[in-house]
């Protein structure tokens, strides 16, 4: 097995085979990435094992409401909605979970949040947990659920950014 680096999506990857364990996350791959991902609504990148799609994730630009965000967030009079960067989705098969593949997804997403941020501003990344077993990985990740919705949970751009320096990702 040779997986790939990540890549953007595209129509030679194989989505058909793709479970996660998640059907909402599987649903979304199979019907929508595509979709999105050619509309500009969202951009999917993936890692797969000789074209099958064996991770993924999606990156879209997104809003919050200021009541909504942590005090670490909404700062310095916020404009209202607050502009962010949204981690859609992020799955990775059940044949390749335990390797790696979830934490190296999370890490490229957080770096191209900050990179995108620095070119056309966000204060915040924001995740929407498909569950509670998402919520508390988002929450390992050092993300703050949103004050009305515990499955949105949030991070600024500052703080991302400096743990991605201070770790040496």
């Amino acid at each position: 097995m040779a997986l790939s680096g990540i890549e953007l999506l595209d129509d030679a990857h194989r989505l058909d085979s793709f479970n996660c364990g998640k059907s909402a996350l599987n649903a979304w791959m199979a019907g929508f990435a595509r979709t999105n991902e050619a509309r500009g609504f969202t951009r999917v990148l993936v890692i797969h094992d000789e074209g099958t799609v064996v991770g993924y994730y999606g990156l879209a630009p997104g809003v919050i409401q200021p009541n909504s965000a942590p005090r670490a967030i909404r700062t310095g009079r916020p404009p209202d909605p607050i502009p962010c960067l949204l981690i859609g989705q992020l799955a990775v098969s059940h044949r390749h979970a335990g390797q790696g593949i979830g934490s190296g997804l999370v890490k490229d997403a957080l770096h191209r949040c900050v990179a995108s941020a620095d070119i056309v501003g966000g204060r915040a990344v924001v995740v929407r947990a498909i569950d509670a077993e998402a919520e508390r990985n988002w929450q390992s990740w050092g993300f703050i659920p949103a004050r009305d919705n515990p499955s949105v949970l949030m991070r600024s751009i500052q703080d991302v950014s400096l743990w991605l320096a201070d770790k040496g990702h």
